[in-house]
């Protein structure tokens, strides 16, 4: 960050502390460089218990539906709307599985649980394909996209 959120002045003064560089703002404002990119991923189950994946078309990679939280968004919105916009299913029923970190990108991953109430699988940009599988199954799925989605499937299984 270049200048200060409150007052607009440039950041100009450098503030050592607990051994870190940062910048700080005539204000008094410190810019901590703590920033990061917030994803919320579902875990979504049919009615006979079976976890909705997704095929990703670019990867061709299977994860779970999920994607970036727009400003002014829940969490819990933004998983319903990934989940929607990935997959055509609707969801409901969330609750709050797990909290994920990457820090060499910045991401903070919010994992929910939800149950699929409707909807059917709506040809996309992002999903070639989608895949419902039984947890003791999902040893079986591969490739897998990204860390978060290896920790997810042992987690399950």
């Amino acid at each position: 960050m270049k200048y200060c959120p409150n007052c607009g002045k440039k950041l100009e003064q450098d503030v050592e502390i607990e051994n870190k560089i940062y910048h700080q703002c005539s204000c008094g404002y410190i810019d901590w460089d703590n920033w990061v990119n917030i994803s919320a991923v579902v875990i979504a189950r049919n009615d006979k218990g079976e976890i909705l994946m997704v095929k990703m078309r670019k990867s061709q990679t299977y994860t779970f539906p999920g994607g970036f939280r727009d400003l002014g968004e829940t969490l819990e919105d933004a998983a319903k709307r990934e989940c929607f916009e990935e997959t055509g299913f609707i969801i409901d029923d969330l609750k709050l599985l797990r909290v994920d970190t990457l820090d060499s990108i910045r991401l903070v991953w919010v994992v929910f649980e939800a149950q699929i109430i409707s909807g059917s699988f709506v040809e996309n940009m992002e999903v070639d394909d989608i895949v419902f599988l039984h947890p003791s199954a999902l040893t079986t799925i591969s490739p897998l996209r990204g860390s978060l989605t290896k920790r997810l499937k042992e987690y399950l299984t």
